[in-house]
């Protein structure tokens, strides 16, 4: 959380307490008010005094010890005052004392009580920073260790991940796996927060170590379905689509385990198709298989890979930035760079949503073909 996000709750809780508190101390004037106007109007000849407990215990939740006895020796003296009346002064002094102990009493057992609620409250407080601050360490640690695009001769590579909460579930990747041969993944693990993101530090070890070692991106995916399904329950699983770009050729070849799928652009003829061929997501079913497809491309082409947090994100009115409205972006801005373009995607997406929040993790990855 950041510190003026921080700040402004802490002074947002504050006002609400001191709110909450003056509520309470105006309940308490009216209930002593009442007591005082019944004891003297409505029964003159029967003592109410008793019902002062009630304002003395709220006072004793709301204020000072110093304040509530002040309003114990104001209900005791009134009280005294439009109490019936009683044969002997020294009856009348019997029953103001016994009135001011019993007073004093509750005034303290409900201030203990009172102190013993701040004191669990301030627990909970202390516990909620320490545990925010280390979802910030964290969420900046996840940062560090996003991978930065390799500069290569026939691809422009750039990626960016924006969280809906301090941590993230998306992920995405790039392995050199040599001199011409590039692969590019782009996951999503269900859910978002700090569960989700646990994952992703296995993910990027299973594929590093596998990435080189099998023959294409459905062999990947099929290997790490497996092992998805041997480290979690079925309640967590992963959509992932990975590309191989082969430099020398200009070709894609991909497997898709039920991600969205991601936009091509050929700027040449105008054209905009999705690469729709895909298998099932990964972590669920038994006897899962993948197969490889192969894409021609050409220079000028675009390919945009994306998470659900960019295309469903909504705007105030309900509706989802959607995958056309990507399109459109891409498309008038075909001439930037692919981090030109992964800003401007980013900031479309920003200014669609206006006032309403991130409901998911966005990221974003674009290639283009140089």
């Amino acid at each position: 959380m950041a510190p003026t996000k921080k700040t402004d709750d802490a002074r947002r809780i504050q006002v609400e307490e001191n709110r909450t508190a003056g509520l309470m101390n105006f309940v308490v004037f009216l209930a002593i008010a009442a007591v005082a106007y019944t004891d003297w109007r409505v029964v003159p000849f029967i003592s109410l005094g008793y019902l002062y407990v009630l304002p003395i215990a709220l006072s004793a939740l709301c204020n000072p010890l110093p304040i509530t006895i002040v309003l114990v020796a104001v209900c005791t003296v009134l009280q005294d005052i439009f109490a019936g009346v009683v044969e002997t002064f020294q009856v009348r002094m019997v029953r103001d004392a016994m009135a001011l102990a019993g007073f004093l009493v509750v005034a303290f057992l409900v201030t203990q009580i009172a102190r013993q609620r701040s004191r669990l409250v301030a627990e909970v407080r202390r516990q909620r920073d320490e545990y925010e601050h280390d979802l910030v360490l964290a969420a900046q640690v996840q940062r560090q260790v996003l991978p930065k695009p390799p500069i290569c001769p026939a691809l422009e590579l750039a990626a960016a991940m924006q969280t809906a909460q301090l941590l993230g579930g998306d992920y995405y990747d790039f392995f050199q796996i040599s001199e011409n041969v590039v692969d590019v993944v782009i996951a999503d693990v269900s859910g978002h927060g700090a569960a989700a993101s646990l994952l992703m530090p296995s993910l990027a070890v299973a594929l590093r170590l596998r990435a080189r070692e099998l023959e294409g991106p459905a062999a990947i995916l099929k290997d790490l379905d497996t092992v998805l399904k041997q480290i979690t329950n079925t309640a967590t699983f992963v959509t992932m689509f990975y590309g191989r770009f082969d430099q020398g050729s200009r070709t894609l070849q991909y497997a898709n385990g039920g991600h969205n799928p991601p936009l091509l652009v050929r700027t040449r003829t105008g054209e905009s198709l999705t690469l729709k061929e895909a298998g099932p997501i990964l972590g669920i079913l038994n006897q899962t298989q993948y197969a490889d497809t192969v894409v021609a491309l050409d220079q000028g082409d675009i390919l945009t890979l994306f998470t659900d947090g960019v295309t469903e994100q909504e705007n105030e009115a309900g509706d989802e930035f959607s995958l056309s409205r990507l399109e459109q972006v891409i498309v008038s801005q075909e001439t930037e760079s692919a981090a030109d373009l992964v800003a401007r995607v980013t900031q479309a997406v920003s200014a669609f949503a206006g006032a309403k929040e991130q409901a998911d993790d966005l990221t974003l990855v674009v290639v283009k073909i140089l």
